[in-house]
């Protein structure tokens, strides 16, 4: 799942970049609109439900400060709705391969760290519980804060950074 905007094409460097998250299998989001976000969310479904794996950034996203902030409930409502297991992974350099304001990636080292499933056996089958979701996600971002040694930050990353 990547933001709309880096599959969406646009300027030649945009199609670029669009073609090789295409050719991943990137599912676009748009978040700024919740009706596609939601239909960004089905697609990912399908993908579990057809036997795939994805990756899913929960902050909706990127960190500013390198800091991880609060989880979106989308995360939550996947892994509820999906019934699939969870490995938390935090990736490092990430920032050194597409800079912020950068539209073209360069090459650089990126660590990927996995850890330990998370247990969401006590909120199966509460998927239509907006504090279950909450609690779901929240768990989920605390184990990839564990993973990362990232410092987790109970607000939302977009508030943070019109916060300056």
């Amino acid at each position: 799942m990547a933001k709309a905007e880096y599959i969406d094409g646009g300027s030649w460097p945009r199609r670029i970049v669009s073609a090789f998250m295409r050719g991943r299998g990137q599912v676009p989001v748009d978040r700024g609109n919740q009706r596609a976000a939601v239909a960004s969310l089905d697609a990912c479904l399908r993908v579990v439900k057809d036997g795939g794996v994805f990756c899913i950034c929960p902050e909706g996203t990127r960190s500013p400060g390198g800091r991880l902030y609060r989880a979106r409930t989308g995360v939550a409502w996947l892994a509820l709705t999906s019934g699939a297991p969870v490995g938390p992974a935090a990736m490092s350099g990430t920032d050194r391969v597409l800079a912020p304001g950068r539209v073209l990636p360069r090459p650089a080292k990126v660590k990927v760290t996995f850890g330990k499933p998370v247990d969401l056996s006590l909120h199966e089958g509460s998927v239509a519980d907006a504090g279950a979701r909450r609690a779901v996600s929240d768990l989920i971002v605390r184990a990839i804060a564990e993973v990362s040694g990232q410092e987790y930050v109970p607000v939302y990353a977009a508030s943070a950074k019109t916060r300056g």
